[in-house]
């Protein structure tokens, strides 16, 4: 557990397909609400190799769903 004002390791290894850490919370104020965002890790891995459609599959569903979190999140 990492002392106060330090953040913890993140959780990506390198050999994910994607892998997003964000191991200390991030504060947001949302229609003068003051929120707290806790998104240790997301992960995405395959226990096979994919093939370049797959890959290319994989990317463009990625692109769609990054792209609309986006559009969600506070812009500062």
């Amino acid at each position: 557990m990492a002392g106060q004002g330090q953040c913890p390791q993140g959780c990506c290894t390198g050999n994910e397909i994607l892998c997003i850490s964000i191991p200390c919370p991030i504060s947001i104020v949302l229609l003068g609400i003051s929120l707290q965002l806790e998104l240790p890790c997301v992960r995405l891995t395959s226990q096979q190799v994919l093939t370049g459609t797959q890959a290319a599959q994989s990317v463009n569903a990625l692109t769609g769903i990054i792209g609309a979190v986006g559009t969600i999140l506070p812009t500062v």
